[in-house]
C-alpha cells in the first residue's frame, strides 16, 4: 500500500501537532486522485521524511481510546457507569466477542501498514542519496520503534498476531492479513529485541536538539512527542524475563541528564523528587497548610502532583517528569476522545472503580491522615459522577511514558535481578534516605564524614545500571540527592523494611504501587499478565478482576474470574474482519 500524504494535512500535522489523528489506510486510499502523492514525489527531501514522520504519529493518536480502554478498563482501576455501552460493559466483565468493535486489531495494523511503507521509502531515499545516512538512521530508527511498541500491545492483547515488517502494496494484500502466519508472543519479543537492538540510533531521546522535528507551535512541544528507544527496550527484556539488560535500559533514560551543566537538568530530570528548586519540585503531592490538612491539598492544574498531567508541554517542569506524551491541540482535530468517555456532562461511560479507591483509601499519610492524595488529584467526584481528570485536565494528553512508570519497571527488574533492596528505596523513601548510615544533625546541608558520605551512594560499580550517586553535604551534590521515592513524592508511608529482603512480596507492592500511582494511564492489564506470568500465578490476575466486579455489583463477578483461571483466555480474539 502506498503512504499517501496530502500536503496540506502533512503542514497542519507539523505545525499543529496532531491534526489527523483519525486517518486509516482506507481514508488516506480514498483521497482524491488530485490530492494522491506517489512515493517519488511525496519523498523528496528530509521535509518530506519528516512530514511522513509526523503523519504517522497523527494517525497514531487516534490508537490511544482501544489502547486505555483494552489496558484499563480490562483491568481493575476503571469501570462502567449506568450509561455504558454493551461493548464497553462486556470488555470490563471480560465477556467480549470477536464482534466487539473494542476486539478489533486491524487500528493497529493500519498504523503499522503505514510504518513499513514509510521504512520502506525512507530506506529508497538514504539509497538515491535523497537523505543523509544521519538523518535517515535517526527517523527509521524512530518509526520503526514506534511500530515495535505497537507490536509489543499487540502481544500483550491477543496473544499470537501475525508480524509483519514488509510494505503491503495493495488494498487487498491487507485484507488478506488475516492468511499470515501468527507469531506467539514468547517469539514476538524475541524478534522484537533483536530488530530494536540492531537499530542504527539508540540514543536516550529520540532527535537531538537542532533537529527540524523539534518544534514549538502553539503552547505545544514535540521534544517529547517521539517513542522512547531504551523505554521499550527495557520493557521487551522485562517481559522477556532478562532482568540485567531491562535494568540497562531504564538506568539510561533515568541518568540521561546525569552530566547537563545545568543543574535544573542535572538534579531533577525523571528523578523524582520533592525538594530543591521550587519550580521542580513543584509535582510533588502538596498542601497549603502544615500537617497535611487534607481541605489544604493543592488541587491545581498549575501547581502540585495533578500538575503532572495539565502543565503545557513547554513546561520545564512537565519535561522533567514526561518521557514520550502526545498533547491534543483543540485548534484541530481530533479531540480528546477519554473527554466525551470520562466527563458526566458528556456521554460518561467510564470512571474509576471501587477497587482503586479503596486502594487509595487504605493508604496513610506521613502525618497520619487515611486517604492517599493522590485519589482527589485523579478524579473528580461530584453529584453528576466521578470525572477521571486525569485523561481530560487542560483538553487532555495521550502520556505514555512517564518518571514514575521509569522507576517502577526498573524497581521491578532490579528486585527480580537480587537488588530489591534498591527496589525498595526507589518506591519509597528515595536513596539516600535508604542507604545513609550515619547520623545528620544540623540538616540536610551539614557536612558529614567521608566515610558517612560515601554510604549514600548505592554500593555497585560505577558501570553497574545500580549505581546512583545520592550523596550531599556542603561540598558535595550527587545527581541523585534529592531522589524522595514515589512514595515519598506523594507523601505517603513507607512500606515496611521487611519488603527489603523480600522479592515476591515487593513486586506484588510495586505492582500496587503502580494501581495508586498509575491509575487510568493504560498500564494496568500489562501490570497484572506480566506477573501473572512470571510468577506462574492465574490468580494474581483474576483475584484483582474478581474484586472490582464484585464491588461493582456484577453478578458475574466469580464465572469471569474462574474464566482468567486459564491463561489461554487472558487474550482478546484475533479476528480480521
Amino acid at each position: 500500500m502506498k503512504m499517501n500524504i496530502n500536503k496540506k494535512i502533512a503542514s497542519l500535522l507539523l505545525l499543529g501537532i496532531l491534526s489527523a489523528g483519525s486517518w486509516s489506510c482506507k481514508k488516506m486510499l480514498d483521497v482524491p486522485t488530485e490530492d494522491k502523492l506517489d512515493s517519488v514525489n511525496a519523498f523528496k527531501t528530509v521535509s518530506d521524511a519528516d512530514a511522513a514522520v509526523i503523519g504517522i504519529y497523527g494517525q497514531f493518536l487516534g490508537l490511544e481510546k482501544l489502547y486505555i480502554l483494552q489496558n484499563e478498563l480490562r483491568g481493575d482501576l476503571m469501570d462502567v457507569t449506568s450509561r455504558s455501552s454493551t461493548d464497553l460493559q462486556e470488555l470490563s466483565s471480560h465477556t467480549e466477542t470477536k464482534n466487539n468493535q473494542y476486539v478489533d486489531p486491524r487500528p493497529y495494523y493500519q498504523v503499522i501498514v503505514n510504518c513499513n511503507d514509510v521504512l520502506k521509502n525512507f530506506k529508497m531515499m538514504v539509497d538515491d542519496r535523497r537523505m543523509s545516512v544521519d538523518d535517515y538512521n535517526k527517523r527509521y530508527s524512530d518509526i520503526a520503534t514506534l511500530r515495535s511498541w505497537i507490536y509489543l500491545h499487540l502481544g500483550i492483547q491477543y496473544g499470537s498476531v501475525p508480524y509483519i515488517t514488509d510494505a503491503i502494496e495493495t488494498v487487498d494484500d491487507l485484507k488478506n492479513l488475516a492468511n499470515y502466519p501468527k507469531t506467539p508472543f514468547d517469539q514476538l519479543l524475541d524478534k522484537l529485541i533483536a530488530f530494536n537492538e540492531s537499530l542504527p540510533y539508540k540514543e536516550a531521546y529520540a532527535y537531538p536538539t537542532g533537529t527540524s522535528l523539534l518544534v514549538t507551535i502553539d503552547a505545544n512541544s514535540t521534544q517529547k512527542l517521539f517513542a522512547s528507544k531504551a523505554f521499550l527496550l527495557g520493557d521487551l527484556y522485562l517481559w522477556k524475563g532478562n532482568y540485567i539488560k531491562a535494568a540497562e535500559n531504564y538506568a539510561k533514560l533515568m541518568n540521561a541528564e546525569n552530566g547537563n551543566a545545568n543543574d535544573n537538568f542535572r538534579f531533577n530530570f525523571y528523578k523524582i523528587n520533592n525538594s530543591g528548586d521550587v519550580a521542580y519540585a513543584n509535582l510533588a503531592v502538596l498542601f497549603s497548610r502544615s500537617g497535611q490538612d487534607p481541605t489544604s491539598l493543592i488541587n491545581s492544574l498549575d501547581a502540585g502532583w495533578r500538575a503532572i498531567f495539565a502543565l503545557p508541554t513547554t513546561s520545564s517542569p512537565w519535561s522533567t517528569e514526561w518521557l514520550w506524551a502526545m498533547p491534543y491541540n483543540t485548534a484541530f482535530k481530533p479531540v480528546n476522545p477519554m473527554i466525551d468517555l470520562c466527563s458526566p456532562f458528556k456521554s460518561y461511560q467510564i470512571k474509576p472503580s471501587q477497587a482503586i479507591k479503596d486502594l487509595w483509601n487504605s493508604q496513610v499519610t506521613t502525618s497520619g491522615v487515611p486517604f492517599d492524595p493522590r485519589s482527589k488529584l485523579s478524579f473528580n467526584a461530584s453529584a453528576m459522577g466521578e470525572e477521571i481528570t486525569k485523561l481530560t485536565d487542560n483538553g487532555g494528553k495521550w502520556g505514555i511514558y512517564r518518571a514514575s512508570l521509569l522507576h517502577l519497571r526498573f524497581s521491578e527488574a532490579a528486585n527480580r535481578d537480587g537488588q530489591t533492596k534498591l527496589g525498595w528505596a526507589l518506591l519509597n523513601t528515595g536513596i539516600r534516605n535508604t542507604y545513609y548510615v550515619g547520623t545528620i544533625t544540623a540538616g540536610a546541608q551539614a557536612p558529614v564524614s567521608v566515610a558517612e558520605l560515601n554510604t549514600m551512594i548505592t554500593p555497585y560499580p560505577q558501570t553497574s545500571p545500580y549505581y546512583f550517586d545520592a550523596r550531599k553535604n556542603n561540598d558535595v551534590s550527587g545527581t541523585w540527592y534529592r531522589n524522595c521515592g514515589i512514595r515519598g513524592r506523594a507523601v505517603v508511608n513507607a512500606i515496611d523494611v521487611s519488603y527489603q529482603t523480600d522479592m515476591i512480596g515487593l513486586e506484588g507492592k510495586l505492582i500496587d504501587e503502580a494501581a495508586l500511582e498509575l491509575a487510568f494511564e493504560g498500564n494496568r492489564w500489562p501490570d497484572l499478565v506480566r506477573i501473572a506470568r512470571r510468577q506462574n500465578n492465574p490468580a494474581f490476575l483474576a483475584d484483582r478482576i474478581y474484586q472490582k466486579l464484585l464491588k461493582a455489583g456484577n453478578p458475574n463477578a466469580s464465572l469471569a474470574r474462574q474464566k482468567l483461571m486459564d491463561p489461554a483466555n487472558w487474550y482478546l480474539p484475533f479476528d480480521w474482519k
